[in-house]
């Protein structure tokens, strides 16, 4: 299982600054949201006013192309509070993406509303995100080039399980079905004292 430091988080997040789809590695990092979760977030199902976003559904690749399905499971389905930094980049992600469809006008498929979409308004094929957009950055942040897009959860759960957050909310955050998956996946990490998880998280997106 991949682990990397908050230096290099934070590394890994400068290189991404500016990048089209810099919110959507951040938010991976801040909520351990899962791949196809984020991939499949709608506009929505997102809030700003409140900072929050909720998990209801996952793209998945079908043939001849992909559908939003059930999450992995029922207990996946839930509403996850985000900072004031990943709200900022979320309202500047849709402010850039607004800019798109004013450009391209019907030519942007309008029918997903996807949060993510790849530049003509249609869902992000995982395999090109990760080999196009996300290891390109990893490697120019000088992290493994084996890291995944996978591994972002992975590192959301032991650095805030490392900064003291309760496993209760941690694993409310991950959807799993009960802390116990998340106490036998990540005890290596925990310590002590708790905090709120969009605190520590939205910390360390700040920089």
């Amino acid at each position: 299982m991949a682990r990397l430091s908050e230096e290099e988080v934070q590394r890994f997040l400068g290189v991404t600054r500016g990048h089209r789809l810099e919110a959507l590695f951040s938010l991976a990092l801040t909520t351990g949201a899962r791949s196809g979760e984020l991939l499949g977030l709608q506009w929505s199902d997102v809030d700003l006013d409140h900072g929050t976003i909720r998990i209801r559904q996952s793209l998945k690749k079908i043939r001849g192309g992909y559908e939003l399905g059930d999450t992995k499971t029922p207990k996946s389905r839930r509403e996850v509070e985000i900072g004031p930094a990943s709200v900022q980049q979320l309202r500047s992600h849709r402010a850039g993406q607004d800019e798109e469809i004013l450009r391209l006008g019907p030519v942007w498929d309008s029918s997903w509303g996807l949060v993510f979409a790849n530049t003509v308004g249609r869902p992000l094929d995982q395999r090109h995100v990760l080999q196009r957009q996300f290891r390109p950055l990893a490697l120019a942040a000088g992290l493994p080039s084996t890291l995944r897009f996978h591994d972002l959860r992975h590192i959301f759960a032991s650095l805030t399980l490392s900064k003291g957050m309760e496993v209760t909310r941690v694993s409310a955050m991950l959807g799993h079905s009960n802390p116990a998956t998340t106490y036998r996946v990540y005890n290596y990490a925990i310590p002590g004292s708790s905090r709120t998880v969009a605190a520590v998280m939205d910390k360390i997106l700040a920089g």
